[in-house]
């Protein structure tokens, strides 16, 4: 049973196909890095390198070591140093996997889904745990002769259940003010207001800062333009939206698009469906 990928979008549409997982690992500084949103559940483990991480409307240091849990609803962008390497695995969980194998006792989805405003997203794995984790992404590399597929389902099982189990421990979202300060805030300000018009010298205004150290600063830190951000934000809200059962034009006027041919353009060339083919595929739950 081949789950190891020789890219993320290979292993995305493999979980998504088969409702179970994908993996993939790639030390590459010039893979398409630009803020994203799939339908699966994310395990970012970073082995080495790394410099900032855009989850949603915070933004994280990366070091070796670090784990990141990312549901389906957080958008998300990595950025890094192009003078070290970048050796990161990434699991693509579809979320029927999760509660498929969840019990009364233990629920597996529980670290992607808790986020309160204290939660973080970020786990620090101890240097014994660091080895344990690399060792399994490497044994799901791996084909056995005989129950593949019964050897890789508990091998994944078993480190979801540790990811959990580490969870719990209750790792808490501390806002980088040092060096982030301006990007929280403008990220904060975006999310608020999907709904309204957003201009880049709104934005700057509420930040106390110029158009043009807005627009440095979001390139600078996370190597995307502020416009790709708010396109991509209203869009996670939009499928948010519409697997609720919210109405397509609904849908549009509440994530601030007022122009409807441009929600449908937009949507299409983010999600690679139409609107109306998204509620067909996710029909409201």
């Amino acid at each position: 049973m081949n789950i190891f990928f020789g890219s993320c979008s290979d292993a995305i549409n493999h979980a998504n196909e088969t409702k179970m997982y994908g993996v993939y690992y790639t030390e590459d500084r010039t893979s398409n890095t630009n803020i994203h949103v799939h339908e699966c559940c994310e395990v970012f483990f970073c082995v080495s390198g790394g410099k900032n991480f855009l989850i949603n409307d915070r933004v994280y240091d990366v070091s070796p070591g670090d784990m990141f849990v990312i549901n389906q609803f957080e958008p998300h962008k990595i950025s890094f140093s192009t003078d070290e390497m970048f050796g990161r695995f990434i699991l693509q969980v579809h979320p029927a996997f999760l509660y498929g194998n969840s019990t009364e006792h233990t629920d597996l989805s529980r670290c992607f889904y808790l986020r309160t405003p204290e939660v973080s997203n970020k786990l620090k794995i101890s240097d014994k745990d660091f080895t344990y984790f690399q060792e399994s992404f490497m044994e799901l590399r791996k084909s056995f002769d005989y129950g593949d597929d019964i050897i890789k389902n508990s091998i994944v099982l078993q480190m979801l259940v540790k990811i959990n189990s580490e969870f719990a421990k209750g790792y808490k979202y501390i806002p980088n003010m040092s060096g982030h300060s301006v990007i929280s805030k403008s990220v904060e300000f975006i999310n608020n207001n999907l709904s309204e018009q957003l201009s880049l010298e709104l934005i700057a205004k509420n930040s106390f800062v110029s158009v043009n150290q807005l627009c440095r600063l979001f390139k600078n830190h996370l190597g995307t333009t502020v416009t790709k951000y708010i396109i991509s934000r209203r869009i996670t809200e939009a499928k948010k939206l519409l697997r609720k059962g919210t109405s397509v034009s609904e849908t549009a006027l509440s994530c601030g698009f007022f122009d409807y041919a441009n929600f449908i353009r937009t949507f299409k060339n983010t999600v690679g469906v139409s609107p109306g083919k998204y509620i067909q595929i996710n029909p409201p739950e």
